[in-house]
């Protein structure tokens, strides 16, 4: 008996709502159909009978026969039986859920506590979604903001740290640790709303100058009220789309190319990357000339523009001096912009035993 109740236990706590209801209906089916074998009754009796007795009611006795009042017996202990065995297991199930929950949002704000330098994402719809992908793939730290407790989740089955909250509320800024924050991106529903987080972002962090907020203007009127309220960089998909749509007939092959720079695996097809390198100050490459350093002839790498001073210079010639602080964008064989990160840190010091 005891293995049995075991089995029993285990079969009914492996399974939620569904397989309960079936429990509880087969219990209910099987008193019916015993009542009127055993007890001689009607089957609206029978089921009344499966009821009271399920419930442990008993307003009244319909058997009047020996076999039917040795079923009543069994049945009630197996009533009591199944019946405390359903109510455990929903009650283990809700305190489960409960519990995980609670303590899913406590590692998960621990998580994003322990993050620095990170980038916020306020919102995780179609244009959020792909903003993280590019995240990951960039191997950049972000945690997602949204309200919608299913682009929560969907956040959260991508692996993605998330917060259920309101972006617009400074306390849901602050959780996502914006103090530590290096950028602010904004996919918000309404145009409305990312111009509120801006405004609170701002105050927030009223001396990181360097602090880039990037806004999506969903509307084609609002890129200006965006910038007016703090935004660093404003994309607008209307303005971006239609310059492509008009270059794949003015200039189709610049627009093929320009597809390729800037889709996500568009480059990867041909073996090549592009990317962005800040030189650090005690960098091999300070103070070389392009022409004498080994970006182009031993990475096989294109320095295509330097960000210098905040100004970028597009197309730099070999007699450019590299200086600390540079910002390199290049193009280049994955291998070769591998090596072109490493140089532009600082060298490892030798470790001598």
């Amino acid at each position: 008996m005891t293995d049995a109740m075991a089995r029993l236990w285990t079969w009914l706590t492996a399974h939620r709502l569904r397989t309960i209801l079936a429990a509880v209906v087969g219990v209910l089916l099987f008193g019916v159909l015993g009542f009127m074998i055993f007890g001689q009754l009607g089957p609206l009796d029978a089921l009344y009978m499966s009821v009271i007795t399920i419930s442990t009611v008993g307003y009244g006795d319909l058997v009047n026969t020996d076999a039917g009042k040795l079923f009543t017996i069994a049945y009630i202990m197996l009533s009591v039986v199944v019946g405390s065995t359903v109510f455990a297991a929903v009650a283990a199930s809700f305190v489960e859920g409960t519990l995980q929950s609670v303590l899913g949002r406590r590692s998960m704000a621990r998580k994003v506590d322990e993050l620095s330098d990170h980038v916020i994402l306020c919102g995780f719809g179609r244009f959020g979604q792909l903003t993280a992908a590019e995240l990951h793939q960039a191997e950049t730290p972000f945690v997602v903001i949204d309200k919608d407790p299913g682009q929560v989740a969907l956040a959260e089955s991508h692996g993605d740290l998330s917060l259920q909250a309101d972006a617009t509320e400074e306390d849901t800024l602050v959780k996502a640790g914006i103090e530590r924050a290096r950028a602010l991106l904004l996919t918000l529903p309404t145009d409305a709303e990312n111009v509120y987080v801006i405004l609170n972002a701002r105050e927030l962090k009223p001396k990181r100058k360097d602090f880039c907020i990037v806004a999506l203007a969903r509307d084609r009127t609002a890129e200006r009220k965006l910038r007016m309220a703090g935004a660093t960089h404003v994309v607008s998909p209307y303005t971006i789309g239609s310059k492509h749509m008009a270059r794949q007939i003015t200039a189709p092959h610049l627009a093929q190319v320009m597809s390729m720079a800037t889709e996500g695996d568009g480059l990867e097809k041909v073996g090549v990357g592009m990317f962005e390198f800040l030189v650090d100050p005690g960098s091999t490459l300070v103070g070389q000339a392009l022409r004498d350093s080994p970006v182009r002839r031993e990475f096989g790498v294109i320095v295509v523009a330097v960000v210098h001073g905040g100004e970028a210079q597009f197309n730099p010639g070999p007699d450019y001096v590299v200086e600390g602080g540079d910002v390199l964008i290049a193009v280049g064989p994955r291998d070769g912009l591998a090596r072109l990160k490493d140089a532009a840190h600082p060298p490892v010091p030798e470790q001598h035993e």
